[in-house]
């Protein structure tokens, strides 16, 4: 005798005829009973000894009930995936990070469609040649990083065409140019079905979106259309990353100039006040001896003063190397050695000496101003004071 499950009991007895038991069948589907419960039906009709006429009945009834059921079961997995698809957007929508959006929809895709592995391919140049950004369910052939050309496997197709293509079985497919490098990745991951396409958004193709299997599969249109739409909501949001990187990485380098100039400006105020230091303290009546010390200090440096003769005027040549002959030089600060600085003082057109400088540590390029403001200074206590005031050295034959 039939086993009865608890959905058909639940229904009465067996005692009643065709149409009843077509009743019954329409009771179950109500019911959402699984298939098996339908079929059930048609075995205890028979266990009962029902005609001809009635088990014609309830075969016809337990024939639509299946269809219904069919109807019913897409229904259920329509709303299942559209929902799915509504929860991806709303994730894709709060993400700027194309990394993360990129293996957002790589989880998607197999999750939607059952897939063993599904990978995301962002083009990175003009010619079409693209990188796997994200992959789910992969080993370590198609790994993220992996360039893909233009010319070869399925992305080049979903490229030139602009519309998704699958295959049962990669390898055997003839409608794709195989490349070998390619082919054997695909090799070692065991892939034999691939549905690929196009992630395609008002401004163009960003990439292709790629669903495989390690079994044969013959992919449906209802799954093309189905991650067809997950591929529109991904190109559109990884469109939109892709533009706000590049709108912060503009604004990066941007900030970047500003805080470049705003220091540039800080340390120009800064030069300027130890410009007006150097020039106030020239003025000051302290000597070129004074104010080769005063330098020294603000430079870290030991500072030699000597005029256009050699005769040293400021500091300590004991402890100095053999110096060359002075000589004319220009205004700018010159790097005699690997120790030594030399700025010369110059008085309008007429050549007076050199300041040498020999910094404890590397002089910066501030430091560099720094001496030719000295020489500035010394040049300007030499007007000050007129050549016989006491300055030694800088007399009226500095020609």
């Amino acid at each position: 005798m039939a086993k009865t499950t608890a959905a058909a009991a639940h229904w009465g007895s067996d005692d009643e005829g065709g149409d009843s038991g077509a009743l019954r069948i329409l009771e179950l589907l109500a019911a959402q009973a699984p298939l098996d419960d339908l079929d059930e039906v048609l075995l205890r009709a028979h266990d009962r000894g029902a005609t001809a006429d009635e088990l014609a009945v309830i075969h016809r009834a337990g024939r639509l009930g299946r269809t219904v059921h069919g109807l019913l079961d897409r229904r259920r997995r329509r709303e299942a995936d559209l929902a799915a698809l509504l929860d991806t957007a709303r994730e894709l929508a709060s993400s700027c990070d194309v990394d993360g959006l990129v293996k957002t929809v790589a989880h998607r895709t197999r999750t939607l469609l059952q897939v063993d592995m599904a990978f995301v391919a962002l083009l990175t140049t003009g010619s079409g040649d693209s990188v796997i950004r994200a992959s789910a369910g992969t080993t370590t052939s198609l790994h993220i990083g992996l360039h893909l050309s233009a010319d070869h496997g399925v992305g080049a197709v979903v490229r030139a065409t602009g519309a998704p293509f699958w295959t049962s079985d990669y390898h055997a497919e003839t409608r794709i140019d195989h490349d070998p490098a390619l082919d054997a990745a695909i090799g070692r991951e065991g892939i034999r079905s691939v549905l690929a396409l196009p992630l395609h958004h008002a401004s163009g193709t960003v990439g292709v979106l790629y669903a495989a299997h390690r079994d044969v599969r013959h992919f449906e249109p209802d799954e093309a259309a189905l991650l067809g739409s997950l591929a529109d909501l991904a190109a559109a949001a990884v469109d939109k990353a892709q533009w706000l990187e590049l709108y912060n990485a503009e604004v990066a380098k941007l900030e970047e100039h500003s805080a470049l100039a705003m220091e540039t400006i800080e340390t120009e105020r800064w030069l300027e006040a130890v410009r007006d230091h150097i020039i106030g303290f020239a003025l000051s009546g302290q000597g070129v001896a004074g104010l080769a010390a005063e330098v020294g200090v603000l430079l870290d440096a030991e500072i030699l003063v000597r005029d256009h003769r050699g005769r040293l005027l400021a500091g300590r040549e004991d402890s100095w190397p053999p110096l060359p002959p002075p000589a004319p030089s220009p205004r700018t600060p010159q790097l005699l050695d690997a120790d030594t600085w030399q700025a010369a003082i110059w008085a309008g057109t007429t050549w007076l000496g050199h300041i040498l400088a020999r910094p404890r540590t590397t002089l910066t390029p501030e430091g560099e101003r720094m001496l030719a403001y000295a020489g500035q200074a010394v040049a300007l206590a030499v007007g000050s004071r007129g050549p016989a005031a006491g300055m030694g050295g800088f007399d009226s034959h500095c020609a």
